[in-house]
Order: structure tokens, then sequence, then C-alpha cells
């Protein structure tokens, strides 16, 4: 989601989260596919679509034990989606995808201004019998801070999901997320989902794991984690221009790429306003926050500087969002 497992990662694990590999029948759930054998009537086309914002306030960040000052993050994100069905069992996915992280900084700050991507989602839903599920989707696109666009902001991070249905409440789900420009090239996590009484649902599906309340047909309560995460590369003058002090010329720091993890926990509602369009509200509280800076190489590198907060240290967050299914 290595020779080292860092505290993010076991954080990560903890709640069951990395990075988003697609969706659950309900919007909340990130890793699971969503073809199904269709039923006679089933539409030849479908859409879907998120459109989210957040505000995370200020926490305070460290370098070590050195503590730099408060870090803020507005994230925004919108996804579209197109799925032909070519014949029974599966659906082509073609879309795109686009997030943002803008950080309120203090003076002189070695950390990034914008961590920001936008690209194509290229895949497949796969029903292999009655039981499996499939999806697997390419991302390619630009993952950087967007000051110089070039060619060494181009990535492309292959998600692969699967489900089995082991019965009409009880689903299994693992998700794999290959990344070489990250310091963690090879991610995989599992998850499940698991109705447990008439309107409980435990949903331990990676970034998004939850507990859910379904109140009516149209709104459900829930309770659990969220994790937003990402590779991204930053510019050739970045270090110079970041340094760890006024007059610091750091410039190692240069052509680096930034894995960054934020971790919320916290509570919400989904409110189904029209038979395809449903609003989200959540808030909660922010522990973790992490920014690794790494050279631009394939595999781990021992050599990375790391910025984060402790977990008393975190902020409050508030989020919102409109996702819809046609």
């Amino acid at each position: 989601m290595t020779p080292s497992i860092p505290s993010s990662m076991l954080l990560a694990a903890a709640f069951c989260s990395l990075t988003a590999l697609g969706a659950w029948a309900d919007g909340k759930d990130e890793i699971a596919p969503t073809v199904a054998p269709p039923p006679e009537n089933n539409v030849p086309v479908s859409q879907e679509f998120t459109m989210e914002g957040s505000y995370t306030g200020g926490s305070s960040t460290k370098q070590g034990n050195a503590r730099l000052g408060d870090v803020s993050n507005i994230n925004s994100h919108f996804d579209y989606v197109v799925s032909p069905q070519v014949k029974d069992g599966v659906l082509l996915r073609f879309g795109v995808d686009t997030e943002r992280n803008s950080f309120g900084l203090f003076p002189a700050a070695p950390l990034p201004n914008t961590l920001q991507s936008v690209n194509f989602i290229v895949g497949t839903d796969l029903a292999v019998g009655e039981k499996i599920i499939i999806r697997a989707e390419l991302h390619p696109g630009i993952y950087s801070d967007f000051v110089d666009v070039n060619g060494r902001d181009f990535d492309m991070p292959v998600q692969i999901g699967g489900t089995y249905l082991y019965s009409a409440d009880f689903q299994i789900i693992f998700g794999l997320q290959i990344d070489l420009k990250s310091n963690y090239p090879l991610i995989g996590l599992p998850g499940f989902r698991w109705q447990f009484a008439d309107k409980w649902v435990l949903s331990a599906i990676p970034p998004k794991p939850q507990l859910q309340y379904e109140f009516s047909n149209a709104l459900t309560f829930y309770t659990g984690a969220e994790i937003l995460a990402g590779t991204y590369h930053l510019n050739d003058s970045f270090g110079t221009n970041h340094g760890h002090g006024p007059a610091t010329n750091n410039s190692q720091l240069n052509n680096n790429i930034c894995d960054f993890t934020e971790v919320r926990v916290g509570a919400g509602l989904t409110w189904k306003f029209t038979p395809n369009l449903s609003l989200d509200v959540s808030g909660g509280y922010m522990p973790y926050r992490e920014f690794q800076i790494h050279a631009d190489k394939i595999g781990y590198d021992t050599h990375s500087t790391t910025f984060r907060n402790e977990i008393d240290d975190g902020a409050p967050y508030a989020e919102a969002g409109i996702s819809g299914s046609f």
C-alpha cells in the first residue's frame, strides 16, 4: 500500500487503508469493483462521478525532534468514469481523475505549497464466474507540484482490486497498487464488507474503512477513517527555493519525489437526495500527516527526509462531496 515499514504504513494497515482503487456500489468503499453478471435490462453504458473537497486545520509539523511550524491542507478531488459494457460480465472503464492538496505553510517551510495530479483512467471490470470480480486500472498522468511541468512529472500507477462474493452479506476484497516512483512501489492490503445486521454494515475496505448504519433508504450514518495518499514529483529548484531556513540553500532536495499521506478519523452521513445523486458530509480529527521526500529512483530509499506531526499535534477536518451514477 519494503525492507522497512514506516509509521504511516502501520497506521494505514491499522485502518485497512491506503490509496483508492475504485468504488463499491454505495460509493463509499474504494477498492471493490462494481461490475456483476448483468441482468437482462442492463444499460450498455454507465457513468459515475465524485466531486469532493475538505479542509484540515493547522497541525504542528516536525523534522525528527525539531518542531518547525503549523501546516494546513485544502484538498479537492474530482473523477468521472464512463463504463461501456462490451459483453456479459465485462465493462471497460475510461475517465479522468484530478486531485489537489494546497498547503498553508509556515515561513521558509521546506515543503511543497501544492501537490496535484491530473490523470486518465483506463481499465476494465471483469466478472469471473459468479463469485469473483476483478478490476484493473492504469492511471497515466501528471503527478507533481505543478511548478515547472515536464516529462519527469509523468507517472502511471497500476491499481488492481478483486472481490470474492462469499454471500450476499459478506464479501472479501483485496487491493494492490504498483507505483515505481514511490518509496513503497508495491502495496497490497485486504479488506471485507460484512452486513452483520439488518441496518448495520462493517466496511473494512481501504482507503475508507467504515462502520455504517442505514437510518433509511436515503440516509446512512457512519464512523471510520480515511487516508489521503499520493506520490508526486518536485520541481528542479524545489530544495533551493524551500530551504530549512531563511538563508539556506537545500539543493539536495531538488528534483525529488514526495510521498504524501494524511490519516483522518471521524464520522459523517450520506444522503441520497435523488435516485442517482448522493451528498456526503463528514468531520473529525486528523491525527497524522507525513511528507517523505526522497530521490527519484525505483524502490525504497533509506536516505529520505521526513516531515510529520505527532498524534497529539493533529487538527480537525471537515469534508463534503457529491457523487452520482447513471
